[in-house]
């Protein structure tokens, strides 16, 4: 049985709904957090916070493979079952009439037309947003290839894409990539002396490149 602290804390992740879609994924099959990141459109480090605490509470764990890439997986998966009973409020009771008058009033294949377009602009988003990721995908691997004639190696390339979202501390790039942070350090120092990175408070940020100042006439 849980003890009722324990209870509260799943509740509180089941109440976020990043927390429940990356569980979702989970359930699934063993991911990383750029694959997590990738898959769901979240920030890398927002992943790695959601992370932290579900492994806190027991709800995920990781392993290593042989790249010391870290893989997240559900240890103890779950199902929360609520019923509730109220009674009958008159405000409710009447709301439900009124709502049931508009039915009638409101012809039944209308509605069945509402639904039917709804769901053609939920195809029509999701092939678009299937059309983004490919971009998104062919970009990454543009700067991958490409990069290997201007930096030292694909580490320099991983390091900056994982940059794209927010500037990260090195620990948190590690996790994000699943490099060593020796590794990870060594090359966020070479970065930042070609121009590429810059470093506040612990956390390193892409360099926007300069704009070329407009021509005055």
């Amino acid at each position: 049985m849980f003890e009722q602290e324990h209870i509260a804390q799943l509740l509180d992740i089941l109440g976020n709904r990043n927390r429940r879609r990356i569980i979702e994924l989970l359930r699934y099959k063993p991911c990383f957090v750029t694959e997590i990141s990738d898959r769901l459109l979240l920030n890398p480090k927002a992943v790695i916070e959601h992370l932290a605490l579900m492994q806190k509470e027991d709800v995920v764990s990781f392993y290593q493979d042989e790249k010391r890439r870290k893989y997240y997986y559900l240890i103890q998966d779950f199902r929360l079952s609520v019923e509730m009973q109220p009674k009958e409020d008159p405000v409710q009771a009447a709301e439900e009439v009124k709502e049931e008058e508009t039915f009638h009033v409101l012809p039944l294949m209308d509605k069945i037309g509402q639904i039917k377009s709804l769901l053609d602009a939920r195809e029509k988003l999701i092939e678009h947003l299937d059309a983004v990721e490919k971009d998104i995908d062919d970009k990454m691997e543009e700067v991958i290839s490409g990069g290997r004639d201007v930096l030292k190696n694909n580490l320099e390339a991983e390091i900056l894409l994982s940059l794209i979202y927010s500037p990260l501390t090195p620990i948190e790039i590690s996790d994000t990539i699943g490099r060593s942070i020796p590794d990870v350090t060594a090359s966020l120092r070479s970065l930042a002396s070609q121009g590429y990175l810059e470093a506040h408070a612990g956390r390193y940020s892409l360099i926007e490149p300069k704009k070329p100042a407009a021509k005055t006439v």
